[in-house]
């Protein structure tokens, strides 16, 4: 019984661990793959080539984004839904049991869009529970309404509420569609 109590509390301490170690870059863990840069979308699914959304400064839409943490590395890349009524949705190129989808809430004023709060519920690759993710962002929108770029704060909290990490970068992203 001793033994089996003594696996599980070391089972345990090395998932949280390494999930501490992958947090400021999970995308180049090896438990996360070998996604190690962003994908390249084809041309036809950017919104650019589509005239109608030239001139359109609302962020709201669909977007190919991609979060860079300020040492350089990949920090997260995905698919992003900025919805008129305020909230926003983020799939991430992660594994589905990490817990790849984060909501959010922002408001724009002209080009410049706060992502007030961005949270999403942490798990490993084993289904376990393993924390919060709390995303701030600053972006701007461009002129012509097909990219954006800003920077972000991403904090880490364990189930307890303690924060545990967090990481700075920078966020660009190509409009896929209105």
């Amino acid at each position: 019984m001793k033994s089996s109590m003594v696996f599980v509390v070391a089972t345990a301490a090395l998932a949280v661990s390494s999930f501490r170690a992958q947090a400021c870059n999970p995308l180049l863990s090896k438990n996360f793959g070998k996604h190690v840069a962003p994908i390249a979308l084809p041309a036809a699914m950017l919104a650019k080539n589509h005239p109608a959304v030239s001139g359109q400064v609302s962020i709201v839409g669909l977007w190919h984004d991609v979060h860079t943490a300020s040492d350089g590395s990949l920090f997260l890349e995905g698919y992003d839904s900025w919805n008129r009524t305020g909230t926003e949705n983020e799939l991430g190129n992660l594994p589905p049991a990490s817990g790849a989808l984060c909501v959010g809430v922002w408001k724009q004023h002209g080009k410049n869009v706060n992502l007030i709060a961005h949270v999403a519920w942490l798990y490993d690759l084993n289904n376990n529970f393993v924390g919060t993710l709390d995303i701030t962002e600053q972006n701007q929108v461009s002129t012509d309404g097909n990219t954006y770029n800003g920077t972000f704060d991403a904090k880490f909290f364990d189930p307890s509420g303690n924060q545990f990490q967090e990481v700075t970068g920078t966020t660009v992203a190509e409009r896929l569609a209105q």
